[in-house]
């Protein structure tokens, strides 16, 4: 209906089987009121008849949705066929969703305000999700011992928007006849690649880190992001993940600077109170450019400024922090590879029909001449720098022609480590294992070598992953864990 809906606590609005959906319409409330009334009798019609209601509400509202990876509806969904419903909602009708909400603002979506079944059909019993596994696995990294070495190492980590190692050309490792991401490719070979295949690969995507904010997360603090924070209510004020211990909290506890640098408005999806919570980090974003003078007040293309300018304001900060006298970290998020077709900028060639193309070859250059810049710098050498994709492209479109069986995985490489390994290729891994990696390619040694759920690269142990596999990994952080809910996200606060 396009109406905007009051949100409320609804953080008790859950019943023996279910916990109602993230940011419940008014509409959506009631219905699982009745759902609620309907599972303490003991006719299978009646609550058939109310699970159908609440999926439907929660699957076709869009209104209290923050983009195409959250999915409504899924607790409702038989447990052997979750993931497969879940991905395929995600390339189909929830497909372009991040971009309807760029144009036309969420409220003005779709949402479910009345149903009228014509019929409904009992199937029996299914399996229901408990997640209690989680607490068996995980890792406190604030009560590990992580030691530095006197001369700490600075860090830049850049998450390259939608950047995955599909685009390069199959003899590189990709899946197209074309290498859109030469030098990504040869910086991936000429320095440290952590990959599943004997060539340049990636990590195994898990559930609830395929989102930009999600992966900063799974890679910043070793978990997956099981919620989103976008409710009327939430605000520069409220806790992210409260209980859980990022990499900018391990740094500034060792006398880092820590600055987080997007050229998108950086409250999106709560990732400035990620920053801010964690690590002190300062924030740098959109508003940051226009309220300092960098860009006109009315100056906006895509989601903010290009990457071409991002990339120049992130030269001046850390010419800045080096010549601050604390070792810096500094996290830099691109955005013009974005779907459905990235931004094309005035650096950017025009030589393919496909725009996405054309932006995809353009970031790997402005990649590559940044980090040709970093190496002119003299703290270049006392610097590791990691470069991510945050994960896999939603622009489904652009991979129509590729080998079906081919493994799409985000982009990785690591440049200056500290460390070596000839144990980086073959490895089943998520992007939860970066977190402790990414530590150690800077000279931390980390007792028991994992951090929450991630475990280093660098060293002899095993994944989680390799350890028990993917689809019992996926499986698990798909699950409702009173462990991460109260421990992690501590609900209770």
């Amino acid at each position: 209906s396009g109406e905007v809906v009051e949100k409320t606590n609804t953080s008790s609005m859950k019943n023996d089987k279910y916990v109602i959906g993230n940011n419940p319409t008014q509409f959506q409330q009631d219905e699982f009121k009745k759902l609620t009334e309907a599972l303490k009798g003991d006719d299978p019609q009646e609550i058939t008849a109310a699970v159908v209601r609440n999926f439907i509400a929660d699957y076709f509202t869009w209104t209290n949705k923050d983009g195409n990876y959250e999915v409504g509806g899924l607790q409702y969904i038989y447990g052997p066929m979750f993931t497969s419903f879940q991905e395929q909602s995600r390339w189909e009708f929830y497909k372009d969703l991040d971009l309807y909400i760029s144009q036309y603002g969420r409220e003005n979506l779709l949402e479910v305000t009345d149903i009228t079944l014509t019929d409904v059909v009992y199937a029996g019993k299914f399996e229901h999700y408990s997640g209690e596994e989680y607490e068996a696995y995980y890792v406190d990294p604030s009560e590990t011992e992580i030691t530095f070495t006197k001369e700490k190492r600075n860090l830049i980590h850049l998450y390259l928007e939608s950047v995955e190692n599909t685009y390069a050309s199959l003899d590189q490792g990709g899946a197209e006849e074309i290498n859109y991401i030469p030098e990504l490719s040869n910086l991936a070979k000429e320095n440290i690649n952590f990959s599943n295949n004997d060539s340049i690969g990636g990590s195994l995507t898990v559930d609830g880190t395929q989102w930009t904010i999600a992966a900063q997360v799974s890679m910043n603090m070793g978990v997956p992001l099981t919620l989103s924070f976008k409710d009327k209510k939430y605000d520069q004020d409220s806790k992210f993940l409260s209980g859980g211990y990022a990499i900018g909290e391990v740094l500034e506890k060792n006398g880092y600077v820590n600055e987080f640098i997007c050229g998108s408005d950086a409250d999106f999806g709560g990732t400035s109170n990620f920053y801010k919570q964690h690590g002190n980090y300062k924030i740098v974003d959109y508003d940051y450019f226009k309220e300092n003078g960098k860009i006109p007040d009315d100056y906006f293309v895509f989601w903010g400024i290009e990457d071409a300018k991002l990339f120049e304001f992130a030269k001046e900060d850390i010419t800045e922090l080096a010549n601050g006298g604390k070792p810096f970290n500094i996290e830099i998020t691109t955005i013009d590879t974005h779907t459905p077709d990235g931004y094309l900028c005035d650096l950017c060639d025009n030589k393919y029909d496909d725009q996405y193309a054309n932006v995809i070859e353009c970031q790997s250059k402005q990649v590559s001449e940044f980090i040709n810049w970093c190496k002119t710098q003299s703290w270049y050498e006392n610097t590791t720098i990691v470069i991510t994709g945050d994960h896999n492209s939603m622009s489904e479109k652009f991979f129509t022609n590729i080998d079906k069986d081919y493994i799409r995985t985000p982009y990785n490489c690591i440049i200056n480590s500290a460390v070596e390994t000839e144990n980086n290729k073959n490895r089943k891994f998520s992007t939860m294992d970066m977190y402790p990696t990414i530590l150690a390619a800077m000279g931390a040694k980390i007792d028991g070598e994992r951090l929450g759920l991630g475990t280093n690269l660098f060293s002899d142990k095993q994944t989680l992953m390799e350890e028990i596999g993917f689809e019992a990994l996926n499986k698990e952080v798909q699950k409702t864990s009173d462990f991460y809910n109260t421990t992690i996200v501590r609900m209770e606060d």
